[in-house]
């Protein structure tokens, strides 16, 4: 499976609000102590409580919309233990090579997290705080993801070199496909190392699935049960084309409707779920980028203008609309309407002008009329007298490199946790 997401971003700081680990050692009062303080794993004679584990499932299901029963918690159980399992993995070998997330890495990384939710820090403090959950369950988990992001940028980055064949490649590629269809979708990767894992692995996508067609965050899900490159990124892959992927993914990105998430896809690595976020054609420009030079033409209503007032004036705008053509002839007529009628709107984006108006100038060419636009004041007519497309621009070479740069270390950092899994002592309880 060639797994080439393009504009990935490999970022230890894309965790959403609620989507966090949880390494606490909280001694329960009474009662579920044993149950929580029960050995659930152990990772390299490291030791995974259950009390990691409960903590993981709530956080899991408040940051992903679920509802909270006890169906649910035992469907996230193995799931969430497989999480924590690499975790520790991941912090255990930082270790090995002296990297460490420092008291700074931590705040900068919560404050960032706090940013995206268009929060302050206290904010979000309090957040964790009404879930039960301390700021140091924060910190458990971007310590893992900070340390793993430090330790591959370190073993990997100067090793990862980018020619300029390689960025001539691309360009070639994006020019020979322009106007061509391309789909921007979301992953959740789930590997198979062993052919005897595989009916295993497809009964935890089709949970998964289950799981995100009831209401659960794909992003949450991603960030929390995907072992693809993506995961940080809450699963986002960015654009792609047909034959970028392979031949499996293909297929299940073409039938799927905007939104639907797609049957598990089972490709030579692993098991896929697919989320088609958007489509496009490739070097499509942005048509709110078009600039329009506009005239109008308002004919006005009174306040107490009934349906069938605006139904005749809408009328008389379409008799306008059929009559005068073009922008020249307008203006030459413009005297005859008055100067509360007839207005110069100048050049204007198209993403400045009101939704409503940007559905209705979206099919107009140069010298048309647009349809009668009825609002309360009155039936308005805007003439496009030109029309300037945006220039579709090639992304620079820079962006290019750094792209190509963060792909190739997230399929070395896949590759590394892949073997990190293999070599483990690993013993689930």
């Amino acid at each position: 499976m060639r797994h080439r997401p393009f504009g990935q971003q490999f970022s230890a700081m894309a965790g959403a609000l609620l989507c966090l680990a949880v390494t606490v050692a909280i001694v329960p009062a009474s009662g579920a102590a044993q149950d929580v303080m029960r050995i659930a794993a152990i990772v390299n004679d490291e030791v995974v409580s259950g009390f990691d584990v409960e903590q993981r499932i709530k956080l899991v299901i408040a940051s992903a919309n679920m509802r909270d029963t006890a169906e649910t918690r035992r469907r996230l159980r193995g799931q969430v233990l497989q999480g924590l399992v690499d975790e520790r993995l991941q912090l255990q070998e930082a270790q090995r090579f002296n990297v460490e997330a420092t008291p700074q890495d931590i705040d900068r990384a919560v404050a960032h997290i706090a940013a995206q939710n268009k929060i302050d820090t206290a904010q979000l403090e309090r957040a964790l705080r009404s879930r039960d959950v301390p700021r140091a369950v924060l910190e458990e988990r971007l310590k893992a993801e900070i340390t793993w992001t430090k330790l591959i940028q370190r073993r990997f980055s100067a090793s990862v070199q980018i020619g300029d064949e390689e960025i001539d490649e691309i360009l070639t590629d994006l020019k020979d496909n322009a106007g061509k269809a391309q789909h921007r979708i979301s992953e959740i990767f789930l590997p198979v190392s062993e052919p005897a894992e595989l009916p295993q692995v497809q009964r935890e996508a089709l949970r998964l699935r289950q799981q995100l067609n009831e209401g659960a965050s794909f992003p949450a899900m991603a960030r929390e049960f995907s072992r693809g490159s993506t995961a940080n990124e809450g699963g986002q892959v960015g654009w792609v084309r047909p034959g970028q992927l392979g031949p499996e993914l293909d297929a299940a990105i073409t039938d799927l409707d905007v939104g639907e998430i797609s049957q598990p896809v089972e490709t030579v690595g692993g098991i896929y779920l697919i989320r088609l976020d958007d489509r496009r054609r490739v070097m499509a420009s942005d048509p709110l980028d078009a600039t329009l030079d506009l005239r109008q033409l308002m004919f006005a209503l009174p306040p107490s203008a009934t349906d069938d007032d605006k139904a005749a004036k809408a009328a008389f705008a379409e008799d306008i609309r059929s009559t005068i053509e073009g922008c020249t002839e307008l203006e030459e007529l413009s005297g005859q309407f008055g100067d509360n009628t007839f207005a110069d709107l100048g050049k204007l984006k198209m993403r400045d002008l009101p939704p409503q108006i940007q559905q209705q100038l979206a099919s107009v060419n140069k010298d048309q009329f647009s349809k009668p636009i009825v609002s309360p004041s009155g039936v308005m007519l805007l003439m496009v007298c030109e029309r300037v497309e945006p220039e579709t621009q090639l992304p620079e070479r820079e962006q290019i490199a750094n792209n190509l740069v963060r792909q190739r270390l997230t399929m070395l950092a896949q590759r590394y946790m892949r073997d990190l899994r293999r070599s483990a002592v690993v013993e689930l309880r």
